[in-house]
């Protein structure tokens, strides 16, 4: 009987919680799929927010995300809208910027290419954190 020595991928996800100016910044590093979408819901649930927060989700650290992380990251806009907050994603890779493209979703999230541009008070995303508006706001039509 031959024995097969298998390594197994062992996932991980680091989530860190800080508060900026504009309410609380939750960077994700690693990998946001269905091994370990909980415990982003799990930690967003445990994230009092008020109406003037707006909820950071930093994923400058992301290296992967599947259907089951795009899911956890609608639970967050979720939860910051039930509270009245607004919600933003800041640092989205390129390969999870083009999945929220296909999908409609960078219209529902406001986009930012940093985190420091997403937590400068004041620099709200024309239509951003609203249920119908988003969009990323280098991308927005003058108006």
């Amino acid at each position: 009987m031959t024995r097969t020595n298998r390594t197994t991928s062992v996932k991980t996800l680091t989530l860190a919680v800080r508060q900026a100016a504009t309410g609380p910044v939750v960077e994700i590093v690693g990998d946001l799929d269905y091994d370990t979408a909980a415990d982003l819901r799990t930690r967003l649930a445990g994230i009092p927010l008020t109406a003037d927060d707006r909820l950071v989700m930093d994923l400058a650290g992301m290296e992967f995300c599947d259907s089951t992380g795009i899911t956890a990251l609608i639970a967050a806009r979720n939860h910051a809208l039930a509270a009245g907050a607004g919600v933003a994603l800041a640092a989205v890779p390129e390969h999870t910027l083009r999945v929220l493209h296909l999908v409609g979703l960078d219209q529902v999230f406001a986009l930012y290419d940093s985190t420091a541009e997403a937590t400068t008070a004041g620099n709200r995303p024309s239509g951003g954190n609203l249920p119908s508006g988003g969009n990323r706001p280098d991308t927005q039509a003058a108006g």
